[in-house]
C-alpha cells in the first residue's frame, strides 16, 4: 500500500477511530499546515549540573562521561555556571550568583581541565556552551567595590525578588564592553562554542545583538540559546529560545491535569511564532523545574519520564536532557548544593535513552515530511510523519495503566519496522500498550 496516497485521501480533520464502540477523542488530528514548514532538527542538548558529578575535579568526572553522552546522541554539552559563587552574607549558594566572570570554581578544576574537557568533546563532535549570567552579580563580586556606579542599586524590583544578587546597568558603555569581553574571553581562551544566556530578558536586546555578533565573528558555528520565550531575541542573534509553555503542558498532560489538546496547542503556538531557521529547546525538566518539584510528582517513574521525553523529542524542536534524567532519577534536585549521583554504573534507563536518541537521529529524513499529531485514546497520543513513500509512527502511553488501542486504520496490516527492537512487524488492528510504553515504527 502506498502510504502517501492513502493519507492524502483523508481530510485533515477526519476523526480517527479508537476502540470499537468508543467515541472520538477530543483532539483526533491537528492540521500542521497551520504551522510554518521547517527542516527537521537532529540535535540533542545535555544540560550538565557539575554538582551531580563530583565534589572535586568535576570537569574530569564529566570528561569521563563523554562516551556515554556520545552514545546518547548528545551534540551540545551545556555546562551550568562554572564560576565561583557569591559567599557574602546575602549569598544562598546559587550558581547563578557570580563572584568573578573570569575564574573557575576550584571544585570543578582548572582552566587546563576545562580546555581538556572541551577538546575531548570536540574530538567526539560535540560543542560545549557555558551558562552565562549577564544581568547580575554577587554582592561580593569585585566590581561592586571597584565600580559601584555600574549597578542599578538595591531599589529595583528584581533585587527585591533576588536578594542575593545585584543588577548591572547596561545603559553604561563600560558595563556593556566589559561583559562582552568577559564572554569573548572564554571563547578565545577555552575554545567554548557558545552560551546559554540566563534571564535573557533582563538585558537590553541591542546589547545581546552586539555581543552575539561579536561571538559569531570569532565562532561562526556558535550555539546561542536564550532563556526566554520572547521572540524578539531571535532578531538579536539567538538561534534557540525556551519552551516554557510546552513544558507546563507536557507536565499537565502526563500528570493527568491537562488534555492532549493543551499540549498540542502549546507546541503549535510556540512554533507559529518561531521563524524558519530558528528553533525551540524542548525538555520535560530542567535544573529549575527539578529543584521546585520532583519528576516523580509529574511523570511517576523513570518509564514515565522516558515516555514523555519520547513524545517531546518527536513533536519537534531541539530535545534537551537534564543530567540525572537519563539515569532515571525521579527525586527533586536542589542545584544549590552537591547531590552526587551514580553516573558510572550500568543503567537501563540510560540504555533506553541512548536507543531512543539513536532512533531520533536516524529518522531525520522522514521527520522532514508532513507531521500529524493525534490520539488513539485519551492518554495515548501519536505523532506521524509522512515523506513520500516513507512513514514514521510514534505512539506513547502517557498513563500508568496498560491499555488496548486501535491503530489508525491506514496502518492496520502494514508491515513496518519497530525501530526500538529492530524487527519487522505486521501492525494489528488493536494492540496493548504497557504503562508508559512507547513504540516507534517506520516504513
Amino acid at each position: 500500500m502506498n502510504i502517501q496516497s492513502f493519507i492524502s485521501s483523508f481530510c485533515t480533520g477526519l476523526l480517527l477511530l479508537t476502540l470499537a464502540g468508543c467515541t472520538p477523542r477530543e483532539v483526533p488530528v491537528i492540521d500542521n499546515d497551520a504551522q510554518a514548514a521547517r527542516p527537521a532538527t537532529n540535535m540533542v542538548v545535555y544540560e550538565c549540573n557539575e554538582r551531580l558529578f563530583a565534589e572535586t575535579d568535576a570537569f574530569k568526572a564529566i570528561e569521563a562521561y563523554v562516551p556515554e553522552l556520545k552514545r546518547m546522541g548528545v551534540d551540545v554539552l551545556w555546562l551550568m555556571p562554572i564560576h565561583p559563587r557569591g559567599a557574602d552574607a546575602k549569598a544562598i549558594g546559587s550558581p547563578y550568583c557570580v563572584q568573578n566572570y573570569r575564574t573557575i570554581d576550584p571544585a570543578f578544576g582548572t582552566m587546563d581541565d576545562l580546555k581538556h574537557l572541551v577538546k575531548t568533546c570536540h574530538d567526539n563532535n560535540m560543542r560545549v556552551i557555558l551558562d552565562w549570567i549577564a544581568n547580575h552579580t554577587s554582592w561580593d563580586n569585585p566590581w561592586v567595590t571597584a565600580h559601584p556606579d555600574w549597578y542599578e542599586g538595591p531599589s529595583t524590583a528584581d533585587e527585591k525578588f533576588w536578594a542575593d544578587v545585584t543588577f548591572l546597568n547596561y545603559d553604561l558603555p563600560a558595563v556593556r564592553d566589559t561583559m562582552k569581553q568577559c564572554m569573548l574571553y572564554w571563547v578565545n581562551q577555552a575554545d567554548i562554542d557558545g552560551f546559554r544566556c540566563d534571564y535573557a530578558a533582563g538585558v537590553s536586546l541591542d546589547w545581546w545583538q552586539e555581543v552575539n555578533e561579536a561571538i559569531v565573528a570569532v565562532k561562526p558555528n556558535a550555539f546561542l540559546l536564550a532563556e526566554t520565550s520572547d521572540t524578539r531575541h531571535f532578531d538579536a542573534g539567538f538561534q534557540l529560545l525556551y519552551s516554557w509553555n510546552y513544558l507546563y503542558a507536557i507536565e499537565d498532560f502526563f500528570s493527568g491535569a491537562g488534555a492532549l489538546s493543551g499540549l498540542i496547542s502549546a507546541s503549535q503556538s510556540e512554533y507559529n511564532a518561531t521563524p524558519v531557521g530558528k528553533e525551540r529547546l524542548r525538555y520535560i525538566t530542567t535544573h529549575d523545574e527539578s529543584n521546585e518539584k520532583s519528576p516523580a510528582s509529574v511523570y511517576r517513574d523513570a518509564a514515565g519520564m522516558l515516555s514523555a521525553f519520547c513524545l517531546t523529542a518527536f513533536m519537534g524542536g531541539v530535545p534537551m536532557i537534564y543530567s540525572s534524567q537519563e539515569i532515571g532519577h525521579t527525586a527533586s534536585i536542589d542545584f544549590f548544593h552537591y547531590n552526587v549521583l551514580d553516573f558510572a554504573s550500568p543503567n537501563a534507563t540510560r540504555d533506553a535513552m541512548a536507543k531512543l536518541m539513536a532512533v531520533y537521529h536516524d529518522t531525520r529524513d522522514i521527520r522532514a515530511g508532513k507531521q500529524q499529531v493525534g490520539s488513539l485514546a485519551e492518554r495515548v497520543p501519536y505523532v506521524e510523519y509522512v515523506n513520500g513513500d516513507r512513514a514514521l509512527l510514534v505512539i506513547c502511553n502517557a498513563s500508568n495503566e496498560a491499555i488496548d488501542v486501535r491503530l489508525p486504520m491506514r496502518y492496520e496490516g502494514l508491515e513496518m519496522t519497530s525501530l526500538i527492537s529492530g524487527s519487522k512487524v505486521t501492525l494489528p488492528a488493536v494492540t496493548r500498550l504497557l504503562p508508559h510504553e512507547y513504540r516507534i515504527f517506520s516504513k
